[in-house]
C-alpha cells in the first residue's frame, strides 16, 4: 500500500467519528474567527448549513476560504501534546437554495441531524456552504505528521524528511 492510500484509509477512519468541524474564517478586519458547525461528508466536501447571523457565515462570503480542524477529545488521547488532529485548507463556496446541490444536500442533512434539518432549512437566513480541500496535514502523534494535497488523494509527504513511510 503507497503512503497516499495509507495516510488516506487513515485520515478517513478519523473523519467518520465526528459529526462537527471546527472552523477558522477571516473576519471583516483579517482577523482569525473560529468557530464549530455540524456538516456533511459528501463527494470530498465538507458542507455546512449555517446561519447568516454566525460570524462565519458572513466571513465565508466576504472571504470564501477556511481552515477546517478535526481533533481527538482530550479524553481520548494517551497525551495531551499529542492529540491526533486533522487540519485542511479550503475554498468555501457557497450553493444557493434553488441549486441542485441545495436539494440534494438537505436530505442528506435531515438523515445525519434529524428534524431540526426540516426548520433549519426552511428559515431565510440559513446558507449552504461546500468546503473543498486543497491540502491538509494528518498530525498522529510526535514525530507523526504528514501533509497531502487535496482531500489525502496525492503527494504525501512525511514532515519530517528523515522518514518514508506511515507505519510508525
Amino acid at each position: 500500500m503507497s503512503l497516499d492510500q495509507k495516510i488516506k484509509a487513515e485520515c478517513e477512519g478519523f473523519l467518520s467519528g465526528f459529526h462537527s468541524l471546527l472552523l477558522a474564517t477571516l473576519d471583516h478586519q483579517d482577523e482569525a474567527d473560529l468557530s464549530y458547525a455540524p456538516f456533511v461528508d459528501h463527494d470530498g466536501h465538507f458542507f455546512i448549513l449555517t446561519s447568516q447571523l454566525s460570524s462565519h457565515t458572513v466571513n465565508l462570503k466576504r472571504h470564501p476560504t477556511a481552515t477546517v480542524l478535526f481533533i481527538e477529545e482530550e479524553s481520548a488521547c494517551d497525551q495531551i501534546y499529542a492529540r491526533r488532529r486533522l487540519r485542511f485548507q479550503c475554498q468555501a463556496r457557497q450553493h444557493p437554495r434553488d441549486s441542485d446541490t441545495w436539494r440534494s444536500l438537505i436530505p442528506l442533512f435531515s438523515a445525519r441531524f434529524g428534524d431540526i434539518i426540516d426548520t433549519l432549512s426552511t428559515l431565510p437566513d440559513f446558507q449552504l456552504f461546500g468546503l473543498a480541500p486543497l491540502r491538509g496535514r494528518w498530525i498522529k502523534g510526535f514525530g507523526k505528521a504528514f501533509h497531502f494535497e487535496g482531500r489525502m488523494q496525492r503527494n504525501t509527504s512525511h514532515l519530517n524528511p528523515g522518514k518514508k513511510t506511515a507505519s510508525d
